[in-house]
């Protein structure tokens, strides 16, 4: 196979559409129905058959494998604790896979998915991804929290089986020697100081306030802004809080006090109700930027427009981005889930996963966990909605990101940051 053959299926499926029920990918574990299957259905209908085949798995042994039968791809989702967030990367999955079954699948053989749950708790995530190696999945897609990844990437190389994450916390790289790891969206070390430049630069800010969650995904991004602001002579005043708090004026009043003049939060989006709220109470109303959580529709529709007005934000995917490889997407979801379904950075990000993941094992020529990881390590030039994917040695495949801004409960695109 040509080495860019995946990123011209992924081009031919997006530009075809139109998402038949023949052929669609088997589901092997929780979260049914591939993107084929959803066509003609509503929305909801799919979502409820999904949720009744939790408890089911099909588990796919060494002579399945001998035999020439489905290629299994582990999924770890939040369909639990954040449900919307895992149900889109679910279906972002399913309709990549459908993609590639429809082109001839890979190595001569179909795709199938095998989902798990691993709710919003670490023993969750330990017992999904414990589950997924000893059915001999190919790879991990997932999941999605930095902390979660971080508690099973000794499990995954342990198993030798590639794990492809979307956290984005720099302890991936810090403190973890794994190379069975990969990250497929931008790390916080670029996306946060991306966000806290844009405050310095572009906004004027002498004093910035940085409100982070407690997490290591809100501590890694205050990490990496304060250090980019020590080297740039900007003082700034750290104030944290607990995603799940109902209460951190005393946090914001703290960065009124010391008269910040710039707003950076890093959280994930459980936060985003309270501190946006209060924020917009208590006249705290600097330029303010945000990690990506901003521009999940989940997160936006539990906002006020005055609360976020003008605030920027980087993220990993704009549905109002205008290329058309974006659009194409956006026109192949919904007729693969329905017109009124919401698409965001998770329906994106795990879809153009899926490729890359799939790119590694048609270059391995092999569905053996050490060759694939090392052909993912060798990653250069596939195409993604999220960037295109370029491994290093650090396993970061992803080196981009896009700014944009809040007007009017939604985010629109300005530019893309290298």
């Amino acid at each position: 196979m040509k080495k860019m053959r995946w990123t011209k299926i992924m081009l031919a499926g997006l530009l075809a559409v139109s998402v038949t029920a023949c052929g669609g990918p088997k589901q092997e574990a929780s979260g049914s129905g591939s993107p084929g299957a959803a066509q003609g259905t509503k929305a909801d209908d799919t979502k409820a058959e999904a949720a009744n085949t939790d408890s089911q798995s099909t588990e796919t042994d060494s002579k399945e494998e001998n035999s020439g039968g489905d290629i299994s791809i582990g999924v770890m989702a939040t369909l639990t604790g954040y449900p919307l967030n895992g149900e889109h990367m679910r279906n972002g999955v399913l309709l990549a896979i459908d993609e590639i079954n429809k082109n001839g699948g890979v190595l001569g053989r179909k795709l199938s998915a095998n989902v798990q749950d691993c709710s919003n708790t670490t023993d969750i995530g330990i017992n999904a991804i414990n589950k997924l190696v000893s059915e001999n999945v190919v790879g991990v897609i997932g999941p999605h929290y930095s902390t979660q990844g971080l508690a099973v990437e000794s499990i995954i190389k342990q198993g030798k089986v590639p794990m492809l994450v979307g956290g984005t916390s720099p302890k991936f790289v810090s403190d973890v020697d794994n190379d069975y790891l990969f990250r497929i969206r931008a790390s916080d070390t670029l996306q946060a100081s991306a966000a806290v430049s844009y405050l310095v630069d572009s906004c004027g800010a002498t004093k910035v306030a940085i409100l982070h969650g407690s997490d290591d995904f809100g501590t890694g991004g205050m990490q990496v802004a304060t250090a980019y602001l020590d080297s740039a002579g900007i003082p700034y005043c750290i104030q944290s809080f607990n995603n799940e708090d109902t209460d951190v004026t005393s946090q914001i009043l703290k960065c009124i006090n010391e008269k910040c003049d710039g707003v950076m939060i890093w959280a994930t989006e459980a936060a985003y109700p309270i501190v946006a709220r209060q924020m917009y109470e208590l006249g705290l109303t600097a330029p303010t930027i945000t990690n990506p959580s901003l521009a999940v529709d989940s997160c936006l529709a539990q906002l006020e427009e005055d609360w976020v007005e003008g605030w920027y934000c980087v993220t990993d995917f704009l549905s109002n981005n205008p290329t058309d490889k974006i659009q194409n997407f956006m026109k192949a979801y919904r007729e693969a889930y329905g017109e009124n379904e919401s698409i965001d950075l998770h329906c994106a990000a795990y879809y153009s996963a899926v490729y890359a993941l799939v790119d590694g094992i048609e270059r391995a020529g092999s569905t053996d966990g050490e060759a694939v990881a090392k052909a993912l390590r060798e990653t250069k030039g596939v195409e993604g909605l999220v960037g295109d994917f370029n491994c290093n040695e650090d396993g970061e495949m992803i080196h981009e990101i896009i700014l944009g801004q809040c007007k009017g409960l939604s985010i629109e695109y300005i530019d893309v940051i290298r």
